[in-house]
């Protein structure tokens, strides 16, 4: 028998036509492993936690990643999972790969929701959401400009705006992740990373959302545009006689009717 939320998934999927199905994200404060889920450290494998994503988006598979599993150093800095404040350090990596001049690394450094509480949590899970068997916490969308217009329309059917703070750097694993794991939806262009890693498109986005919301943004598909006849994908108007040059317009005053 599905989940609910593996229905809700396959209905996003669906409306908005999507390359990959939604991801499924739950952070565990328990020492525990999914049913059938895949551990890279099982396969002599450390994983990025974008290219965990990925992996779940391509493969269909749940992907249950704790501390040996890790193999981008940043994300275990954000994630909580080592000891110390290594805050401080991580900044200096960032400003020597050149992502960072050093005066606005120290700032990003300085802001608390870019970090998760140290060993709080245990197992990191990521799955298709049509087919994992956890409940997540949060939802991963990936898709073109349009897909991810339409469902900022189905956020704003409600009201209100979809917030975006952007650094195009740890885009999928923390910038789109965390608001929507504090409750709010949010949108975000990966950068490098997700793209290297992570196997994103050049025109793919991100809409992230909390798993609370996905029944009003479902609704808000459905709803959002109706009465102007807009959906996904938006269809062309055609209902007008297009204007050709006038060598075109010349030649059909020639043209008899048999």
């Amino acid at each position: 028998m599905e989940a609910d939320w593996n229905e809700k998934g396959k209905e996003l999927f669906q409306i908005l036509r999507l390359r990959t199905p939604p991801v499924g994200v739950h952070f565990s404060e328990k020492d525990e492993v999914p049913e059938g889920a895949f551990r890279p450290s099982k396969y002599g494998m450390k994983m990025a936690v974008c290219q965990a994503i990925g992996f779940a988006r391509f493969t269909g598979r749940t992907v249950a990643m704790k501390f040996e599993d890790f193999g981008c150093p940043p994300s275990m800095v954000v994630y909580g999972l080592v000891r110390g404040d290594l805050k401080e350090e991580l900044r200096n990596i960032l400003v020597k790969a050149g992502w960072f001049e050093s005066e606005s690394a120290e700032e990003l450094a300085e802001m608390p929701e870019n970090f998760l509480p140290q060993g709080k949590y245990k197992t990191f899970i990521f799955g298709d959401l049509t087919k994992m068997n956890v409940e997540p916490q949060a939802i991963l969308i990936f898709g073109n400009s349009a897909q991810i217009g339409r469902l900022i329309q189905a956020k704003t059917y409600y009201g209100g705006v979809v917030k975006a703070e952007l650094i195009a750097k740890t885009a999928s694993c923390s910038e789109a992740l965390f608001p929507a794991l504090n409750g709010e939806p949010s949108v975000s262009i990966p950068g490098a990373g997700d793209r290297a890693y992570g196997g994103l498109d050049e025109d793919e986005a991100i809409f992230s959302m909390p798993y609370s919301w996905v029944d009003k943004i479902i609704d808000g598909l459905k709803k959002a545009g109706k009465g102007a006849n807009v959906g996904y994908p938006v269809s062309p108007f055609l209902f007008f006689t297009p204007r050709f040059p006038k060598m075109y317009k010349e030649f059909m005053e020639k043209l008899e009717k048999i």
